[in-house]
């Protein structure tokens, strides 16, 4: 497969266009993620260009609207010109019993556990109605589920139902470690990429929540190229410097924005080889080499005592 991560739209890097990530082969799409309406046309476009693909997925990373507010209307166009499409999310209502256990208190109800968890992950709700709506498939996002050459590997279900229970209970705006309750389960995707590069994508996780990094080349740094997610993972890596890494930064200007400034300077003075970044345009991997075959060929420079791994 191939990846192209979308970015912002000509000079507008004011606006919040949020997560778009497109995975594919002659045949087949993934969606992961659809932050805008901007890149669902995107997407749409993409799809009038590859008039072979027939069957598209959609996988969805969690509630933000940053990561959601496109999907509705991409629906809606596939509907209407009759693609085979699957969605993929987490089904929370799924795990009300699992969630009800982890507030180890008789006096919640099993009912109004499932009224709290349609009302929190209210934009989740709204696109598994219209899927259904529209007769396209609705898939439980669970770990070890796979489809179209690739895997979900996580949150795991004890990740899933503790960030549920802790959402309700405290409130979207409750945290768990750095990231808020809505990012950190957020449902992780892993493919392989043509030239035997495996990839992981995993919208705004927590870093506690990734596993087995080291068997990825290619890592999406979580939650738009955040440094303090992104230096948790370095420290898990046994080699930062011999991984790839993706940054989705199509966050705008405003105040809340974030944004991968901080990450891009401090790998920078790491001496770490730059992040493959939407700021400065879309992403597509793997880049070709010498006679058009895709490369993920490294070779190393040695800068004072790092050994910084260029990649050619």
């Amino acid at each position: 497969m191939k990846l192209r991560a979308l970015s912002h739209y000509g000079t507008d890097t004011d606006t919040r266009f949020g997560d778009c990530i497109l995975l594919y082969n002659s045949t087949t799409l993934i969606v992961y993620d659809c932050g805008h309406d901007d890149h669902a046309k995107t997407v749409e476009a993409f799809l009038k260009a590859n008039t072979l693909i027939s069957t598209v997925y959609i996988v969805v990373s969690h509630n933000d609207s940053d990561h959601t507010s496109g999907i509705i209307g991409l629906l809606e166009y596939l509907y209407e010109n009759e693609y085979d499409v699957t969605v993929y999310s987490s089904l929370y209502l799924k795990s009300a019993r699992t969630v009800l256990k982890q507030f180890n208190d008789g006096r919640r109800k099993l009912d109004a556990t499932k009224e709290h968890i349609l009302s929190t992950f209210d934009k989740i709700r709204e696109i598994v109605e219209k899927a259904e709506e529209l007769g396209f498939a609705v898939e439980n996002a669970i770990a070890n589920t796979a489809f179209a050459g690739c895997r979900i590997v996580g949150p795991t279900e004890e990740e899933f139902s503790e960030v549920v229970a802790k959402a309700i209970k405290d409130g979207e705006v409750s945290h768990i470690e750095s990231e808020t309750v809505m990012n950190a389960a957020s449902v992780q995707l892993k493919c392989t990429l043509d030239g035997q590069q495996t990839v992981l994508l995993c919208g705004d996780a927590s870093p506690s929540y990734l596993h087995d990094l080291d068997s990825y080349q290619l890592i999406q740094l979580p939650h738009h190229g955040k440094l303090d997610s992104a230096t948790e993972i370095f420290e898990k890596l046994r080699d930062p410097y011999t991984k790839q890494f993706l940054i989705s930064d199509n966050t705008g200007s405003g105040a809340t924005s974030g944004g991968s400034d901080a990450l891009v300077d401090y790998m920078r003075d790491e001496h770490m080889t730059p992040a493959h970044n939407t700021r400065n345009g879309v992403v597509n991997l793997p880049k070709l080499g010498a006679g058009g075959s895709a490369s993920n060929n490294m070779h190393g420079v040695k800068l004072g005592e790092m050994d910084c791994k260029c990649w050619g």
